[in-house]
């Protein structure tokens, strides 16, 4: 008999876990809408007759307020008028007493050296023109040369014409910050009187010590250039 009865339990307890599952499974299963459960939809929310479709109201696109656009960056201006390029956040007007006259066809070697010098000196490269009358390809050339460094550059053939540059790379130190002023040149370009020059394929340092010695009143001048030179 207890053996009979145990039986009945255990039974009893499969049956109930049975029932449990089946009741779990009928839970979980999701129940989709019949034809009637459609029908009731359909009469409480109807479609509008086709005649009706143009009086319904067209619902008003969102107001989305724009910032105002702003006016696209002339490159080429920003070259001839000595913008600094390298970050686009800091370009500034060019305000340093030396300029170095360089020309893309210089040995690459010599245009790291110099355009690496200028970096740190504060010194302006200037170009004489558009390398294959290119403005594309000249930026190209100079992006390649400058990297991430800040260097300012321009294209002034002016200044090549007033300074009589011959050479290059020629350093030319003014003196007065009046004396390179001038933006064209029309048939009479004349030399600025208050500057200092040397050519030569040199480094900055040197030639900054040859002007400081061909003029000694430029060595006010000379000395800033130098300390941010040598990072001093």
């Amino acid at each position: 008999m207890p053996a009979r009865t145990e039986i009945r339990a255990v039974a009893a307890c499969v049956c109930a876990l049975g029932l449990l599952a089946a009741g779990i499974a009928l839970a979980q299963a999701p129940r989709w809408p019949d034809a009637s459960d459609i029908g009731r939809a359909q009469k409480a929310h109807p479609f509008p007759q086709a005649d009706r479709l143009g009086a319904q109201p067209v619902p008003a696109p969102p107001r989305v307020n724009l910032p105002p656009a702003a006016a696209p960056t002339d490159i080429e201006a920003l070259a001839r008028s000595g913008a600094r390029l390298g970050s686009p956040s800091t370009q500034t007007t060019v305000t340093s007493p030396l300029r170095i006259f360089i020309t893309l066809e210089m040995p690459r070697a010599s245009l790291q050296l110099l355009t690496d010098q200028a970096a740190r000196s504060g010194a302006v490269l200037v170009l004489r023109g558009l390398k294959a009358n290119s403005m594309r390809e000249t930026l190209a050339a100079v992006s390649s040369l400058i990297g991430e460094r800040q260097v300012a550059w321009v294209i002034d053939p002016e200044a090549f014409a007033r300074h009589r540059i011959e050479r290059a790379p020629t350093f030319v130190l003014s003196l007065d910050d009046r004396a390179d002023t001038a933006t064209s040149c029309g048939t009479d370009c004349r030399t600025p009187p208050a500057f200092v020059s040397v050519s030569g394929d040199v480094s900055l340092d040197h030639a900054l010590d040859t002007l400081a010695r061909q003029r000694p009143e430029a060595r006010p001048l000379v000395a800033p250039l130098l300390a941010r030179l040598k990072g001093s």
